[in-house]
């Protein structure tokens, strides 16, 4: 009988720990489903109601640091980030990428990159590499950014604002072929999102610098090209001023702008292919062959008229009207 007693004591104590684990539980799911509904300060309610069942939890001031940071609220989302980090209790590597965000924030950017090279001692991932390489660019460590930058790539090639960021160092350093390529690819991504007709917009500016037509019968061709970085390049540099030079022609008159477009990527992608052979490096090797083989596969047409559709021309729409089953070819080429 005093066995069962004993069980009997027991067992309310048990009841409790449980019980406040799953108050817990509730309060960070219940904080995390405010913060996706934007209602941030709500959110920090609930994770500091968290903080008095379990007060070290590393999880709740986690979560408390991207509410803060979302917020604009950049000295606190500093504050809870860091605390994760010096318990070094779990959830640090996404702390780090607040507490460096936070710091970038406020201007303290070469703090920032300290911050995110300690943290890529322990982790390898694509948002590490990504923002330093956002920070590096912004105080114009551009040797650190291109590099981080194509970590996060070679880390998660789906990660488009990668490519764009991409784009924007290769512009910076003067190099349109290595500017369009991640322009290509960041358009493969997302061809029809809220940043998608800029990106498209720029690529097409890119694709038409340094040519002009200046009358009926001449049109000026000049070949932006930067020998310090683009030696390899320098085929395909020509290739893409040459190739807009002969839209003009009598040849092409009748044809429309998509056509055209389509066209236009068949020769340059066709013409990376062919310098493939003799050229190595991540360019070569990540870019070079992906667009190549949309070539080879014949899909060219498709893939020009897919990352189009943030442009708004009706003959993108009239195609995919038209040409459904060829659309559809490509993208399940893509996916697999």
């Amino acid at each position: 009988m005093k066995r069962l007693l004993i069980i009997l004591t027991f067992l309310p104590i048990s009841f409790l720990v449980n019980g406040q684990e799953n108050q817990f539980d509730n309060l960070i799911n219940e904080g995390i489903t405010l913060h996706d509904n934007g209602e941030f300060n709500k959110a920090i309610e609930k994770y500091n109601e968290a903080l008095k069942i379990q007060p070290n939890s590393s999880l709740a001031y986690y979560e408390m640091s991207y509410s803060y940071l979302a917020l604009q609220d950049y000295e606190n989302a500093i504050k809870y980030s860091k605390m994760v980090v010096d318990n070094k209790n779990g959830h640090e590597l996404h702390s780090y990428i607040v507490y460096g965000t936070a710091l970038d924030m406020l201007g303290k950017t070469k703090k920032s990159i300290k911050v995110y090279e300690a943290a890529l001692k322990d982790y390898d991932h694509y948002l590490l590499h990504y923002n330093h390489a956002i920070s590096c660019f912004n105080i114009g460590e551009i040797d650190k950014a291109y590099e981080s930058a194509i970590n996060a790539i070679l880390n998660n090639s789906s990660h488009a604002s990668s490519h764009l960021l991409l784009s924007k160092i290769m512009e910076k350093q003067g190099s349109r072929i290595k500017t369009v390529l991640p322009l290509y690819f960041f358009l493969l991504i997302e061809p029809n999102s809220a940043r998608s007709q800029s990106v498209y917009e720029m690529l097409i500016s890119k694709l038409d610098y340094g040519v002009k037509k200046t009358s009926e019968k001449n049109i000026d061709v000049s070949i932006p090209f930067n020998t310090s970085q683009d030696s390899d390049f320098g085929a395909a540099e020509m290739m893409i001023s040459l190739t807009k030079a002969s839209n003009f022609s009598e040849e092409n008159a009748n044809k429309t702008e998509m056509e055209l477009f389509a066209e236009n990527n068949e020769s340059i992608f066709s013409v990376l292919g062919e310098l493939k052979k003799d050229n190595k490096g991540f360019w070569w090797e990540f870019y070079v062959p992906f667009f190549y083989d949309i070539v080879q596969n014949n899909h060219t047409k498709a893939y020009s008229i897919y990352i189009s559709q943030s442009s708004g021309k009706q003959e993108v729409y009239d195609w995919v009207e038209t040409h459904r089953e060829e659309l559809d070819n490509f993208l399940n080429w893509i996916n697999n």
